[in-house]
């Protein structure tokens, strides 16, 4: 089986306190080894797993913190913004795969 992996990555913007600041980027891969993208529980588990390292990625933010919670939003819409068009071609291109394996059967 073929082990896939994609980035996820964010704008650290979210983590900067001064407003000076230069973002800098932050990446974190996410695995699809052991997973059947070809079925509805393996697309889920990525979907797990992407939602896991964003939540690493991104932090939590303090209740108390309206920025914060603001940085925190923009944090894991840009993360799962770069993730959503890996993640379907990751799912696009085991369903293929299967697809032609079966043919060839």
């Amino acid at each position: 089986m073929k082990t896939l992996f994609f980035a996820v990555s964010l704008a650290a913007a979210c983590f900067a306190s001064p407003s000076y600041a230069q973002p800098a980027a932050q990446h974190a891969a996410v695995s699809t080894a052991g997973l059947d993208l070809a079925t509805a529980k393996g697309q889920h588990a990525l979907d797990l797993r992407i939602l896991h390292t964003v939540s690493a990625l991104c932090g939590t933010p303090s209740p108390a913190d309206a920025r914060g919670r603001a940085r925190f939003d923009a944090c894991r819409g840009d993360a799962f913004a770069s993730a959503a068009a890996m993640r379907d071609q990751a799912v696009a291109a085991r369903q293929k795969e299967t697809v032609e394996i079966a043919a060839n059967q």
